[in-house]
């Protein structure tokens, strides 16, 4: 591979700050509150088995809603760094891997429409990780000049 395709995959992967990613979370987050308050029983396809068990629609989109906002709000607050913004990356990692295995586990063969959720999943679990590898990347590019 060229050097000029790992340049530009690392400047997309490392040197761009995420608000696109982070307000398309949001928006799947919102749009989850909406269509879990939506009148009927979402929760009654099997689909969402799982997380039936763990509580109620109205609860789940509370929580959506309540991610949602706090995403939008960082992204607003230009936050992107601080200690709460962190910890809410992996809050919010936990949330979308938890709804896509929860998902995948009730039903199988697993829905294409889930395939939506799994990149929201991946995008967040991104959110999350990348700090931790630029930290040690720049560790590592520190050690080298000492």
């Amino acid at each position: 591979m060229s050097e000029k395709y790992w340049q530009a995959t690392s400047r997309a992967l490392f040197d761009s700050d995420l608000i696109a990613t982070r307000i398309t979370l949001a928006i799947g987050e919102l749009m989850w509150a909406v269509m879990l308050i939506w009148p009927g029983e979402s929760f009654a396809r099997p689909t969402y088995t799982v997380m039936s068990h763990v509580t109620v629609e109205e609860a789940w989109a509370a929580i959506f809603m309540l991610s949602g906002v706090t995403q939008l709000a960082i992204v607003l607050l230009d936050d992107f760094d601080s200690r709460f913004a962190r910890y809410f990356a992996g809050w919010n990692a936990a949330l979308w891997i938890f709804v896509v295995v929860s998902m995948l586990i009730s039903v199988y063969p697993p829905p294409a429409a889930v395939g939506g959720e799994i990149a929201l999943a991946i995008a967040a679990l991104w959110i999350f990780v990348r700090p931790f590898i630029l930290s040690a990347g720049y560790r590592r590019a520190f050690r080298e000049l000492i």
